[in-house]
């Protein structure tokens, strides 16, 4: 007997294409798609009350578990079944999901800012101070992606701060000069637009952008930039998405357990890459055959993947996410004292976290 499950992805290929076609002999799931900003625009309570299965991105744990849209991915799956997927999965894609002692989804997807560009008309920098001079640069500085560029650049990863302050004025002097200097029009365009853009030749590069192995027929991706000279590698924010269990199926959870159990096999990842997944599993990152399919797109951005900065996921962090953004977007285009700046977002992002 074949038991139906219901679940919500996003609505790019590369979030519904893998879910539709993997099929498992026992178990149907019928996906619906959403845009993958829905998933912070839409109540993730209001969803788990429809769906089975969520695919979720990770800064918005904090507000799912107040409102336990979500189950423990210990009450669901065994410690043997968790242990073996943390081993698969590359780093820090399984840690990003987990949160006040408990993991909350299981790294479905991975991803990262890198930079982007087209291999027939550029060649990447390796630093930011190299991005001054190019031409046909474009930034991605819409929704949360201007706050998530300062962050990738000069979050604090000590945790006891938002930011790393020295870095962050340097950043944001380097994110204004830029500013000044490239295609403002794509201001409104997503990290899917800006690699969009690039493929219809109407750009370059963008330095820092949520990177799609989806585009590899016509762009070519290298490591996030180096802020300072001195950097061992450049850095972005950590993004992807995981895949998440709702209260709605605790009674189909032997169901969801098999289900899982197949689509999180390596080799059944590795097909999947094939359809344009951009997989979570270290082994599809560091497989020659996948890499050389998607032009290069995972060995030049693996290392970016693994360094990547983690966001705070506190239940308040999505709407002082979205301010951040706002607030570098407008010092983008004034000339505001950076350092000032710098205080105050850390003023109110203590204020968040303090409720």
């Amino acid at each position: 007997m074949t038991v139906a499950l219901r679940g919500l992805t996003w609505d790019h290929p590369r979030g519904y294409r893998p879910l539709e076609v993997f099929s498992h002999p026992e178990v149907q799931v019928e996906w619906d798609r959403q845009p993958l900003s829905g998933f912070e625009s839409t109540p993730l309570v209001e969803l788990a009350g429809q769906y089975d299965l969520l695919v979720i991105d990770h800064p918005g744990l904090g507000a799912a578990i107040e409102a336990g849209a979500v189950l423990p991915v210990e009450d669901v799956f065994s410690p043997d079944d968790l242990a073996l997927w943390e081993s698969r999965a590359v780093p820090p894609t399984w840690a990003s999901y987990q949160l006040e002692g408990h993991g909350w989804a299981l790294p479905l997807d991975a991803a990262t800012q890198t930079c982007v560009y087209r291999p027939d008309l550029a060649t990447p920098p390796a630093a930011w101070s190299d991005v001054l001079r190019l031409s046909g640069v474009v930034l991605c500085v819409a929704g949360p992606h201007a706050g998530l560029m300062l962050l990738g650049l000069a979050g604090d990863r000590s945790g006891h701060t938002l930011l790393d302050r020295q870095r962050a004025v340097a950043a944001l002097e380097l994110l204004r000069a830029v500013w000044r200097r490239s295609d403002q029009s794509a201001a409104d365009l997503d990290p899917i637009g800006i690699h969009e853009l690039l493929v219809a030749g109407e750009a370059e590069y963008c330095p820092l952008v949520y990177s799609y192995a989806y585009y590899g027929h016509t762009l070519a991706w290298s490591a996030a930039p180096r802020l300072f000279d001195q950097d061992s590698s450049g850095n972005g924010t950590l993004g992807g998405t995981g895949l998440a269990v709702t209260p709605r199926a605790y009674s189909k959870v032997l169901a969801v357990t098999k289900y899982v159990r197949g689509l999180l096999d390596v080799q059944t990842q590795l097909e999947l890459s094939a359809v344009g997944g951009q997989s979570a599993a270290t082994a599809v990152w560091e497989s020659p055959q996948v890499d050389q399919a998607w032009n290069g797109h995972y060995s030049a951005t693996l290392e970016t993947v693994r360094t990547s900065y983690v966001r705070p996921r506190f239940d308040g962090w999505i709407g002082f996410q979205d301010e951040l953004s706002e607030r570098v977007r407008e010092l983008l285009g004034n000339d505001d004292d950076l350092d000032a700046a710098v205080d105050r977002i850390e003023d109110d992002f203590k204020k968040v976290l303090n409720g």
